[in-house]
């Protein structure tokens, strides 16, 4: 399915719309995936701000799981608009309950200071594997993701960085050219950017990894630069810290010119079901 129907909404009054149903026979997707209610969510967001305004930040909680088979309907709410910021919260429902929260803020354009982290080593993603190759997907469940290029870098192939507790690589992008729409491609860069994050926390455990439950609890972007999300973009992801069940994990997403695009935090359920020994 291509990611602008994905990403599609149908407006039904002023500041609601509803999003289109995904229905994959798949075990991995029973639920609605994270990264389309947040998707969508943005869309709805950015269908209520003037276009002079550009988004800059996200933070979304992931209230309750989604029914895939089900269409989502998004509250806008129009906290405030400014002369250079505003301000955007939606709540996306089924079956009348929220299953997801998010504020939204945009920005004009305006000038400032300019530095970045280095774009950290990674091997080309041309020579690397496609990311279904891992069997992290079966059929059906990766045919929402067909249209992207998504490549892991192998562990033998990290170059780890020292004190990092978990790590992680990932090259993306969109297999098609995509219109020059740059609405579309944050909106996508925000669908993708759930995909593989929570994974981090999970390299170091190859046992227990199949044992674990997993869900998104939140999450959290930052876009800093322009970018095409139909041009490789790297995710380098780390996690920081897991304990209680929950494990945090973090993001820098850099373009093949070493510019950082956007960052991302994310908590996720990570927990081991009862009466497991691990």
């Amino acid at each position: 399915m291509a990611i602008e129907q994905i990403l599609d909404l149908e407006q039904l009054e002023v500041n609601i719309y509803r999003g289109g149903v995904f229905s994959p026979e798949s075990g991995f997707l029973q639920r609605t995936f994270g990264g389309h209610v947040a998707g969508q969510s943005l869309v709805s967001a950015v269908r209520t701000v003037d276009p002079k305004y550009q988004v800059h930040s996200l933070h979304g909680y992931f209230l309750r799981p989604g029914d895939a088979r089900a269409p989502s309907v998004y509250l806008v709410e129009r906290i405030r608009d400014g002369g250079s910021f505003c301000t955007r919260r939606v709540s996306a429902i089924q079956h009348g309950e929220t299953i997801f929260s998010m504020s939204a803020s945009f920005q004009t354009d305006q000038s400032g200071i300019e530095h970045q982290d280095a774009m950290p080593v990674a091997p080309p993603p041309d020579d690397l594997p496609g990311f279904r190759s891992g069997g992290a997907f079966d059929d059906a469940g990766f045919a929402q993701f067909a249209e992207w290029d998504v490549r892991i870098v192998p562990r033998d192939m990290l170059e780890r960085s020292p004190g990092k507790a978990s790590q992680q690589q990932v090259w993306f992008r969109h297999h098609d050219p995509l219109p020059d729409d740059h609405v579309l491609h944050i909106c996508a860069l925000a669908y993708m950017s759930d995909l593989t994050l929570l994974g981090s926390a999970q390299v170091n455990y190859p046992k227990e990894r199949k044992h674990l439950q997993v869900a998104s609890l939140d999450h959290a972007m930052w876009f800093m630069r322009p970018f095409r999300a139909d041009e490789w973009l790297l995710y380098d992801q780390s996690s920081p810290s897991a304990c209680g069940g929950r494990a945090l994990t973090q993001g820098k997403i850099f373009n093949r010119y070493g510019e950082m695009v956007a960052a991302v935090m994310q908590e996720g359920l990570t927990r081991y079901p009862r009466n497991f020994t691990p």
